[in-house]
């Protein structure tokens, strides 16, 4: 099979833009992955509203503002 070099260069610059685009999807689901990980320990206090983070396993934590003691589960309402 003869391979002129018209054809080489097709097929080098085809075979780089599917890496690259693999490369970006790829990239993309880590990515929401992570952030979906980040949501799931946010913690929003139900006295001030003030949003921070929780350890893993921490079922209860106090705000670092008002000091109020707020459960990891459940969180995103007021009172």
């Amino acid at each position: 099979m003869d391979l002129s070099l018209n054809e080489l260069v097709m097929a080098l610059v085809s075979g780089s833009m599917i890496v690259v685009v693999l490369t970006s999807l790829g990239s993309r689901f880590l990515h929401h992955k992570a952030e979906r990980r980040l949501v799931n320990c946010r913690i929003t206090c139900r006295l001030c509203g003030q949003i921070f983070n929780r350890e893993h396993g921490e079922k209860l934590r106090h705000c670092p503002v008002c000091g109020a003691m707020n459960h990891a589960t459940g969180n995103g309402t007021l009172g």
